[in-house]
């Protein structure tokens, strides 16, 4: 059996960060797909492996997977797991793109009170 080893995400750095395609806006979304389709590969892994393993031993298989009705238990497991894996997979445009977002807000805003006084 091959061991497991689960290993913490690295935060991302709060520095400059180098800008790969035309602007941080592209980046930011590449960085999104980049995320989501990690998180992909990974369930697909692992859907696979159960399903390989249940069907070695005949347990149940994929009509009785689409079959299922989850409980209160699962029903909240999963809203869990939801809010975490958005956050991994909208993190990044969250952490590049909002905080410019805001600076260009605070830097309009600061123009419209400069306008105003006079």
């Amino acid at each position: 059996m091959v061991e497991r080893k689960n290993r913490e995400r690295i935060a991302r750095s709060k520095g400059s960060q180098p800008v790969v395609f035309e602007n941080q806006t592209v980046d930011a979304l590449a960085s999104m797909v980049l995320s989501l389709m990690s998180e992909v590969v990974v369930l697909k892994d692992r859907l696979d492996a159960n399903e390989r393993l249940l069907a070695a031993h005949g347990l149940h298989g994929p009509s009785d997977v689409d079959g299922f009705a989850p409980d209160g238990e699962a029903k909240a497991y999963r809203a869990a797991y939801r809010e975490g894996i958005y956050d991994r997979v909208l993190g990044a445009g969250r952490d590049k793109l909002v905080p410019q977002a805001l600076a260009d807000q605070n830097d309009y805003e600061g123009v419209l009170d400069a306008v105003t006084r006079d």
